[in-house]
């Protein structure tokens, strides 16, 4: 579904100024009708859902947060650094752990049909409470544009199936972020119920 820059405004309750700026930057992927921008409304929802306070991570810092929030510990990070960020997972909402943790590593693709997307289907929907499998499929790879080419899945703004960049070691924490991120009103509240119990264990 298409959004004009006018409603994607009011569901981010910012100008259409912002919104304009948000998509010649890059942040939002737009379409041109004349001089009017068109907006994917699921990224319009993710941007509403990833807002973050302070400088991006690092690749690091990025590792080392997936560490913490997957196995509780990590190898990426030490001292004052390693206590910093523990610090930073434990006081975040799950709106910012998911802006540092998505943003720039989730591509949106369109599966060919609907036996190659259930083969994706988010294997942390039973922990979360979802019942059976409809709304997004998530991939975590480290070579996801590889394994996106010989499934035959195309570039889609409004795309079925979640491509992440990342490591099977933290898939889990990865398909429940992509869920609180670009999924259902259902799936957004489970995955961050989720997500704020296990950052308090940090």
């Amino acid at each position: 579904m298409q959004l004009t820059t006018s409603e994607a405004a009011a569901q981010l309750g910012v100008s259409a100024r912002q919104v304009r700026r948000s998509a010649v930057s890059g942040q939002l992927t737009a379409g041109r009708h004349g001089r009017a921008f068109t907006l994917s409304a699921l990224e319009v929802r993710a941007l509403g859902r990833t807002e973050t306070r302070g400088r991006p991570w690092s690749d690091t810092t990025r590792t080392a947060a997936l560490d913490l929030l997957s196995v509780g510990a990590t190898d990426a990070l030490r001292g004052s650094q390693l206590s910093r960020l523990k610090r930073r997972i434990r006081e975040s909402e799950a709106k910012d752990l998911a802006g540092h943790l998505l943003r720039g590593h989730v591509t949106l693709r369109r599966a060919p049909n609907a036996e190659v997307r259930s083969q994706y289907a988010p294997k942390m929907a039973g922990e979360l409470g979802l019942g059976a499998f409809g709304g997004l499929a998530v991939v975590v790879s480290d070579d996801s544009e590889r394994l996106a080419r010989s499934q035959r899945m195309v570039l889609d703004a409004d795309g079925d199936v979640a491509f992440v960049d990342g490591f099977s070691r933290h898939a889990a924490v990865l398909e429940v972020l992509v869920l609180f991120t670009l999924g259902s009103a259902r799936e957004h509240v489970a995955a961050r119920d989720w997500l704020q119990a296990r950052a308090r264990r940090v």
